[in-house]
């Protein structure tokens, strides 16, 4: 499976577990056993913008793109400087 394949087949699962809207993807390493992605998922819409909440997730996928695990790792507004 290519990486761009990947990282959609990753956003639309977790649209669906989450119910929330995928922003980004923030790193994608091939694992040992397939796959971890970062992804930023929309938990609360806000105006302005900037003040959007946002959390991060660690998803873990097999070889075929499909999650086998994901958890939240953080919440942070927008705005935010996040580091990883």
């Amino acid at each position: 499976m290519n990486v761009p394949d990947l990282i959609d087949r990753t956003r639309i699962q977790m649209q669906q577990i989450t119910g929330l809207p995928a922003e980004t993807v923030s790193r994608c390493n091939q694992a040992a056993t397939g796959w971890m992605l970062g992804i930023d998922m929309l938990e609360h819409r806000s105006v302005p913008r900037t003040q959007d909440l946002l959390a991060s997730f660690e998803v873990n996928l097999d070889e075929n793109g499909i999650i086998t695990s994901w958890r939240r790792t953080g919440r942070f507004l927008r705005n935010q400087n996040v580091e990883s």
